[in-house]
């Protein structure tokens, strides 16, 4: 296993690359009530109440859904 990866509920998540986090911020905003990462499935934002479904690619994840999410922290 590598170091930027953690088992977590039996699924495997990997931690955002500089690029993707400097794409949130130009999709999202910098203030974040919210937290970023990816799995086999996409990317997806969660609190530690909330997750939401994972999105093949950043852009394609709604800003409905990352503002929802971010209300649950």
């Amino acid at each position: 296993m590598n170091w930027y990866k953690t088992l977590k509920f039996g699924s495997e998540k990997e931690y955002l690359t500089q690029e993707d986090r400097e794409e949130v911020k130009k999709l999202f905003g910098k203030d974040l009530e919210c937290s970023f990462a990816k799995d086999k499935d996409g990317y997806y934002c969660k609190t530690h109440r909330a997750r939401s479904k994972s999105y093949k690619k950043l852009k394609d994840m709604p800003k409905s859904d990352v503002e929802f999410i971010g209300s649950t922290g």
